[in-house]
């Protein structure tokens, strides 16, 4: 028993190595950076690395979305990582930011020149950090439209100007305007765009504009 009891002990306070860090989901994240962030010595004996303070750690990391840590018999640390990813960009004072599906401000550029993701016009944001998060009105509106989009949905929308909160307009990437209004069900009108910018591709029509009116949807053609 004395023997057995000192084995143990072992396994968990001395440097051995023991199992290994599964590291999934993520596209960012490297295992180095699990084991420098979770300040994990080396060599890894995963029979010492705390499941619940790697995950706080791991969750300061502006990258990550949403992570959880749990184990696997017999001596696996599974590490599943979802990556924050932009889903819009919009100005602020020094230049622009990107924000994720929660309006997280993640990355910062000086430039729009090769930006793939849609931009929110008509309000310039202050000073904003990495981490921020940006919440309530027509940012939050904007962000609920495009989330509401499908993949091939955002491919399609290149801006969402929410510069007039009763007339809030989305811009596809050839030029076609969709009215949107005040903005009250961005869910149901995104969805709404999305099929009718959809038919009138599909129907080679040549449009003033697009009225996302859930009541009353409306194709102005050019005459």
């Amino acid at each position: 028993m004395g023997v057995l009891a000192v084995i143990g002990l072992s396994l968990f306070f001395l440097p051995i190595p023991l199992g290994y860090i599964d590291l999934e989901g993520t596209e960012v994240l490297t295992t180095d950076d699990v084991i420098f962030e979770g300040r994990i010595r080396q060599p890894v004996n995963v029979l010492q690395i705390s499941s619940s303070d790697l995950e706080k750690r791991l969750s300061r990391d502006i990258r990550v979305s949403t992570v959880s840590v749990g184990r696997r018999f017999p001596f696996v640390l599974e590490v599943n990582v979802t990556d924050r990813v932009p889903l819009a960009i919009v100005q602020d004072e020094f230049g622009y930011v990107f924000l994720d599906k929660d309006g997280v401000v993640m990355d910062s550029t000086q430039s729009i020149k090769k930006v793939n993701v849609p931009l929110i016009t008509g309000k310039r944001l202050g000073n904003l950090l990495l981490g921020d998060s940006i919440a309530g009105g027509e940012i939050d509106q904007a962000l609920d439209f495009l989330n509401h989009l499908s993949p091939e949905g955002l491919k399609v929308f290149s801006e969402i100007n929410i510069g007039n909160p009763e007339d809030i307009k989305a811009y596809t990437r050839d030029g076609i305007t969709v009215k949107l209004g005040n903005g009250s069900d961005m869910a149901g009108q995104a969805r709404l765009a999305e099929n009718m910018v959809g038919d009138v591709k599909a129907r080679g029509l040549s449009v003033e504009y697009l009225d996302a009116n859930l009541a009353s949807p409306f194709i102005k053609l050019k005459k």
